[in-house]
């Protein structure tokens, strides 16, 4: 099985650090690798419940990933499938597990995986996109400490 694996050390509480994987509102605001926005989405947020989410380049070229949650455990743990949407189909299912433990008094240890690739181009091109993704998670909870959602401000 190919895998992919990525830590972090956040500089917010773990609650914080669940949230922001969790909220709709905070995971438009970091969720896309950089140059990408979060253009539409939807999340039932319930072990059993689907999300799906619409990535789109500045040119308009859009990108869906889609799955459904297996494990929701605040806020230590969150687990779900990831997919890809692509003309006639998808690709293949892979599984996302996101671990926090807390690194300190006010800081959080992310690990990441994502397992299940059916090869190594898949995996790195994830590798890329997820790195970037989580480098604006941590900016966005360390420059702004305990963000609103954009909607409160």
């Amino acid at each position: 099985m190919i895998e992919l694996e990525l830590e972090r050390r956040i500089a917010a509480p773990r609650e914080r650090v669940f949230e922001a994987w969790t909220d709709p509102d905070l995971l438009r605001r970091w969720s896309a690798p950089e140059g990408l926005s979060i253009a539409d989405g939807a999340s039932d947020l319930r072990v059993g419940g689907d999300w799906r989410v619409v990535m789109a380049t500045p040119n308009g070229t859009r990108h869906e990933a889609f799955g459904t949650y297996r494990e929701i455990a605040p806020p230590g743990r969150l687990a779900y499938t990831h997919a890809w949407r692509e003309p006639g189909g998808s690709t293949p299912e892979t599984v996302v597990t996101v671990e926090l433990r807390p690194d300190g008094s006010d800081a959080t240890r992310l690990r990441f995986t994502q397992a299940g690739f059916d090869s190594l181009p898949s995996r790195e091109g994830h590798a890329g996109g997820w790195s970037s993704a989580l480098d604006q998670l941590q900016a966005l909870l360390e420059s702004h400490g305990s963000p609103e959602p954009e909607g409160a401000r």
